[in-house]
């Protein structure tokens, strides 16, 4: 397990916690945050990832663990239909409305309350299929979480797992699955394996890091331990690509 992952994951848990209703400009547009629901202080990386995402016109996207939406109705704004936004938490299908409904594509952008694929239509099929995931690592012990727990670790991995299990009998023949990640805090090596037992092939499709002095995220030996020689940490955005071998 990513140690360094796990600490700042409770930094993250910490900070969620005391999240209220908002409102928030990204990508040029105004957005509404339910504090039940995941989002906030961390749309740096929605942000980015839904700039890199190939959203065309006509082709059909699903967003996994969508949170407010705003991935899925920025697909929906490019023209990709049907658009369709999952999340275990119920609060993130109103708040998924209310911002679809904001944006003018209330009818073209469907929620789901869901875990994963099993409420879906087992008959669909999209071309994209995103989630920017959970990918912080918890103890696979881990009892019941919250909805904020769960928006910020995946106990054991398990999450990941049944996602690329899952995700290639929804995908349309050429389509591609999207996982937003992160190389310094994430566990790559486990998704990789999960994702040649599924068949599938993973590369980087978009990626950005920052050089940030260790003390800056943290004072705790994890942090000393993951800089470089100059005391650097260097987080990233990392757009994972996973396709049919």
């Amino acid at each position: 397990m990513n140690q360094l992952g796990y600490v700042m994951g409770q930094q993250t848990v910490q900070i969620l916690q005391d999240s209220k209703d908002t409102t928030f400009t990204l990508l040029d547009r105004e957005w509404e945050q339910l504090g039940v629901v995941f989002g906030g202080d961390f749309m740096h990386a929605t942000a980015f990832f839904t700039a890199a995402l190939p959203l065309r016109a006509g082709t059909g996207f699903l967003e996994m663990g969508c949170g407010s939406g705003i991935t899925a109705v920025t697909a929906a704004l490019h023209g990709c239909t049907p658009v369709v936004a999952v999340d275990v938490n119920p609060a993130a299908a109103d708040n998924v409305r209310r911002n679809a409904e904001l944006h003018g594509v209330g009818d073209r952008v469907t929620p789901v309350t869901s875990y994963l694929f099993r409420e879906l239509d087992p008959g669909q099929r999209f071309d994209t299929i995103y989630w920017n995931s959970n990918f912080i690592e918890g103890p696979a012990e881990t009892g019941e979480q919250s909805y904020v727990e769960a928006a910020v670790f995946d106990p054991g991995y398990r999450a990941h797992e049944e996602f690329l299990t899952q995700a290639p009998r929804f995908l349309a023949d050429r389509g591609s699955i999207f996982l937003g990640f992160s190389e310094l805090v994430g566990n790559r090596r486990r998704l990789e394996e999960f994702a040649d037992a599924a068949g599938l092939s993973t590369a980087v499709y978009r990626q950005q890091t920052f050089d940030v002095p260790y003390e800056q995220m943290g004072a705790g030996p994890e942090f000393a331990a993951h800089a470089d020689a100059d005391g650097m940490l260097h987080p990233d955005f990392t757009l994972l690509e996973f396709r049919r071998r």
